[in-house]
């Protein structure tokens, strides 16, 4: 430690302040230290601003307001951004290699410990001047570590100069991602037990033995890897595997085989985030360079998990007005700097730094629903969500969740290159409920809101910055006066749904347009017939026998829903007419535009128009066969928050087979509870092929059953 270094340390000599239960641990300026009684401690902080670990949870033990204090927390997630720590004072010592504390007087200490040693990494920092405009946008936010991070850097305080616009633009310096052909693939190279095995063997940690079980249940699968025989005709293995048979590593060892031998990700999905990354972590054997790993593995999630760069440049360019944001702001632009994915819910974000800075701006920078305006965007070639769909074409293993794979197959076009062939899904007894929400249908005021702002664009200040799809389209087709023609008739046809203030308007019984007449006619009906309208909870009552005004207003909504797809799709067809009579000559980012505006208005317009159609046309028939349908009032804390009709699937498996198992080549489903112990053994295969849809199959799934090594009649 330099000289320089320790004066600077000495001249900042923090009190330390650790909470306890009942008392806490007070380390004074000059070091002592002493146990003190929660209301003595609440004096102190007003004398001395103290060293903490983790700020919120200090102030909920002494039941007091957040106070100024030195959150060492804080100082990690700006020196060390995107590493995992445990917010604890042993979280701390064990993530920067310092000695675990013995006692609580020993936790207190730590602290500062820590922060000498992240202030002496940050010394010795190589690119100094990417953290010098944050720190000053921290600084000026009221960052009290900021000082201290200028004086380790060796650098004075700008204290004239305006915050720089672009102080916070570290995704200058992410990569873009690069769009590749899709490459030739052989989906008929099969795997041979053998194969699988010493893959298994090769994949078990060295204190690891290959069990019997696990053998058996990896031999049993491969003929999920296999060629099927027939269109619609998968070969799909239902595989029963007792806890501790070894299934994760069971299955992955074959499928990491074929997938290198035919050149095509296998696709493994789970119903529980966690265990996306415990399966993510069991490929750390065959793939112990995290650089190759990456390459190899690839988990999806959903645009809400990931963080969208323009929220944060829209919030960075606010700063000016807002400068107490910078705080958070300059935290997340430093984890941005460092993060492998962009994923804020499992990744390599700290979970706890929403705690510390709060969600609004953090976790509230993912990409929000229906804000997204994809190839439009400045940061679309560095956006983490196309990355990570980039990265799953070209991967060996692909983890998602359930719901992410049912909506993405429901959605994939025959002739799609990158549509997955091989599937495992783990946690298997999950599979209806999985796709009993993501093959329902909702039509609410909500939802048809969401299509008129994503069809319109902003028409207020107050909606945020979404581009219409005038906005977004309108060069292209600027020199086909019919085209533009059509798309004003689109413009116009979606006046229709609800706007801006529906959900007051319901409230006050003052509709605007068919939409709005029509969710008011069910708000009217839910609250005739609901027995305790006033409660807190969300209402909700059956359709039918449905009233009059229901009916009517459906019907007019319905003809509008109607005359707006006819519009959409004579619109796509033109685009599709462009493409074709231009082919020669169109540029190949606008064929891209037009290409994505086809898929976007055919996914989010004609799909949803289509099914609400269906929903408004069958009210008054009360002989329907394959659905349940009701009316509902969501609530929130006894406030309405949307309103609308539902639609589940009697059966959700009889979509999930038709969208998701049909399409595919091979398909295993796998879980320790698949069967149902508690009937009768004869009958046990039999529930486990309705709870997963593999009744509906051409092919009847083969059944593969492995006991557990476990006796729990006996050990538990």
């Amino acid at each position: 430690m330099t000289q320089s270094f320790k004066q600077i340390i000495s001249r900042w000599a923090p009190a330390i302040l650790l909470t306890e239960t009942t008392s806490s641990i007070w380390v004074s300026p000059d070091g002592e230290i002493e146990r003190i009684p929660h209301d003595q401690t609440l004096s102190k902080i007003e004398e001395h601003t103290p060293l903490v670990c983790h700020l919120q949870a200090t102030a909920f033990r002494l039941s007091c307001k957040q106070f100024l204090c030195f959150d060492i927390l804080e100082l990690y997630a700006f020196v060390r951004p995107a590493e995992f720590c445990i917010p604890t004072p042993t979280g701390l010592a064990d993530a920067m290699g310092l000695q675990s504390p013995n006692n609580e007087v020993d936790a207190a200490l730590i602290l500062l410990d820590a922060a000498v040693e992240l202030l002496k990494e940050l010394a010795e920092f190589s690119n100094k001047e990417k953290l010098i405009p944050i720190a000053e946008v921290m600084r000026r936010g009221g960052w009290l570590w900021a000082p201290l991070i200028f004086d380790a850097l060796g650098l004075k305080q700008d204290t004239t100069s305006p915050i720089k616009s672009n102080a916070l633009n570290v995704w200058e310096d992410l990569l873009e991602w690069s769009e590749y052909a899709p490459e030739p693939s052989d989906l008929n190279r099969l795997i041979t037990e053998g194969e699988s095995i010493n893959r298994l063997t090769e994949m078990l940690p060295e204190s690891s033995e290959v069990r019997r079980g696990q053998i058996e249940y990896t031999s049993q699968i491969l003929a999920a890897f296999g060629s099927r025989n027939e269109k619609d005709g998968p070969h799909v293995v239902l595989a029963n595997a007792g806890t501790g048979v070894g299934k994760t590593l069971g299955y992955l060892a074959p499928s990491t085989i074929w997938a290198e031998k035919n050149n095509t990700p296998v696709w493994v999905s789970t119903f529980t985030r966690n265990l996306q990354h415990q399966i993510a972590n069991e490929l750390n054997s065959l793939y112990p360079d995290p650089i190759g790993k990456s390459k190899k593995i690839t988990i999806r999630k959903g645009r809400e998990n990931y963080l969208c760069l323009l929220n944060l440049e829209e919030a960075s360019r606010q700063l000016l007005s807002t400068p107490q944001n910078g705080v958070a702001l300059g935290l997340m632009a430093r984890w941005i700097s460092r993060t492998q994915d962009g994923d804020m819910t499992g990744g390599d974000f700290p979970s706890w730094l929403s705690d510390l800075l709060g969600r609004g701006r953090t976790v509230g920078l993912a990409d929000r629903r229906g804000e997204c305006i994809y190839s439009a965007c400045a940061h679309y070639h560095k956006c983490f969500v196309e990355k990570s769909i980039r990265n799953s074409r070209r991967a060996d293993i692909v983890i998602a969740n359930h719901a992410l794979v049912m909506v993405q197959s429901s959605r994939t076009e025959e002739e799609d290159p990158y549509q997955p062939t091989r599937f495992i899904f783990d946690e298997g007894h999950h599979l209806f409920e999985a796709a009993d929400a993501a093959f329902s249908i909702y039509l609410s005021g909500a939802e048809t809101f969401e299509l008129r702002r994503w069809l319109l664009g902003a028409e207020n200040k107050t909606m945020g910055r979404g581009k219409g799809l005038k906005r977004r389209v309108v060069d292209l087709i600027s020199d086909d006066p019919d085209a533009l023609k059509i798309l004003d008739n689109i413009l116009l046809a979606a006046q229709i749904l609800p706007r801006e203030g529906w959900l007051n308007r319901l409230i006050d019984q003052k509709p605007i347009g068919p939409g709005e007449s029509f969710f008011s006619a069910i708000k009217q009906q839910v609250d005739t017939r609901s027995e305790i309208a006033t409660n807190a909870y969300s209402l909700e009552t059956d359709v039918e026998p449905a009233t009059e005004t229901l009916v009517s207003t459906a019907t007019i909504f319905s003809e509008g829903l109607n005359s707006l797809a006819q519009l959409i799709l004579e619109f796509c067809s033109v685009l599709n007419s462009l493409l074709n009579d231009k082919k020669e000559t169109i540029e190949t980012h606008n064929r891209i535009r037009v290409e994505a505006t086809i898929r976007s208005l055919t996914r989010r317009g004609l799909l949803n128009l289509k099914q609400w159609r269906s929903m408004l046309d069958s009210i008054g028939d009360t002989e329907k066969t394959e659905f349940i349908d009701w009316l509902e009032i969501q609530r929130l804390q006894g406030h309405n928050i949307d309103i609308g009709m539902k639609r589940h699937w009697l059966d959700p498996t009889t979509p999930l087979t038709k969208n998701v198992f049909n399409p595919a080549h091979g398909i295993v489903i796998t879980s320790a509870t698949l069967k149902e112990e508690s009937i009768k053994p004869e009958n046990q295969w039999e529930i486990a092929e309705k709870r997963t849809g593999t009744i509906h199959l051409k092919t009847p799934a083969i059944q593969v059953a492995v006991n557990s090594p476990f006796d729990y009649s006996n050990q538990t």
